[in-house]
């Protein structure tokens, strides 16, 4: 018989384990460098976006809230007190006469709200095509309030801007003229007119007598703001017999309220020398409250009336 082969046994051949696809460590490493990465890009993003953008925002909306009046007005000498030493007791029935203007109206719902309830005499200056000016200027023409149409005109620094319907050196008689109209029409109860800016505007003789000559024909009056020491304007108001008066203070260029008190000191201080002063004042909080806390002090001083009843006054 022939020998059985024996049967060799079968080598177990050793599987190798695979190694997975993926590592989970080095996954989770790469996940969590993804996430920083991420998170950097977005913070950096961010800066970059806020300091562009969205803080570039912010003065263009401060902007469209109120338009400021040009920085650095010239100032008249006013007095800080009478230094006389003969200053008398008047009676209430000739006290000088003190006008406060509080300019650049229709910007602000609420805080305009507060000067149109203020407790004392004030006159109320609106600016054309602000949001709120149509009602405020109603209400405070119900009241039996002074309105002026505060009127933007330009400027010397190109960087100020006086807001729409400006008037402009360059612009045509024609121009001119449709602008003031549509200026006026947004303000039906002004009595008067004061500029809002306008250093350049008021300097230029032709375009000051074009203006003035429409204020006139509107049987309106002019108020000269006084941004700048070469405006033409009250000496062209007084050549064409035009009822005018000029700004004596700025009330609040320093909005600190302790500073804006001093002012109005100044203000009463020029009224008694020359029995009547305008001041001029905006719709700042500071400016609202240093009125509010300081104008009682001066009661007895001067009488606080409407700009209307200093010109009623000028005319006798």
């Amino acid at each position: 018989m022939a020998s059985r082969k024996k049967k060799r046994p079968r080598r177990r051949v050793s599987k190798k384990k695979k190694s997975p696809l993926i590592n989970p460590k080095r996954f989770l490493s790469f996940v969590l460098l993804s996430l920083i990465l991420g998170v950097s890009i977005c913070a950096v993003g961010y800066v970059i976006f806020f300091r562009t953008v969205f803080a570039q925002e912010i003065p263009k909306q401060q902007e469209t809230e109120i338009v400021f009046e040009e920085p650095n007005p010239p100032t008249h000498d006013e007095p800080t007190s009478d230094l006389s030493g003969t200053k008398t007791t008047p009676t209430q029935k000739d006290l000088p006469k003190v006008a406060i203007i509080i300019d650049d109206l229709g910007y602000h719902k609420k805080l305009g709200e507060k000067f149109l309830n203020f407790s004392y005499e004030l006159t109320y200056s609106f600016l054309p095509f602000a949001p709120y000016t149509a009602k405020q200027e109603e209400i405070a023409f119900n009241s039996g309030k002074t309105v002026l149409l505060h009127l933007p005109l330009e400027p010397k620094g190109k960087q100020w801007d006086p807001g729409p319907g400006t008037l402009y050196v360059s612009d045509s008689l024609e121009l001119q003229k449709e602008k003031f109209e549509q200026a006026l029409a947004q303000v039906p109860h002004a009595v008067g007119v004061n500029n809002h800016m306008g250093s350049l505007f008021t300097a230029d003789r032709v375009a000051m007598k074009r203006v003035l000559s429409q204020i006139k024909a509107r049987d309106l009056f002019f108020v000269d703001s006084i941004t700048t020491a070469e405006s033409a304007g009250l000496q062209l108001a007084e050549e064409l017999e035009l009822p005018f008066e000029k700004r004596s203070v700025f009330l609040d260029n320093t909005l600190e309220e302790q500073e804006i008190c001093k002012q109005l000191e100044k203000l009463v201080s020029m009224a008694e020398l020359k029995e009547k002063s305008i001041g001029i004042g905006h719709p700042h909080i500071e400016t609202f409250n240093a009125l509010q806390r300081c104008v009682s002090f001066y009661v007895l001083r001067v009488e606080f009336c409407s700009l209307s009843d200093i010109l009623l006054n000028s005319k006798k």
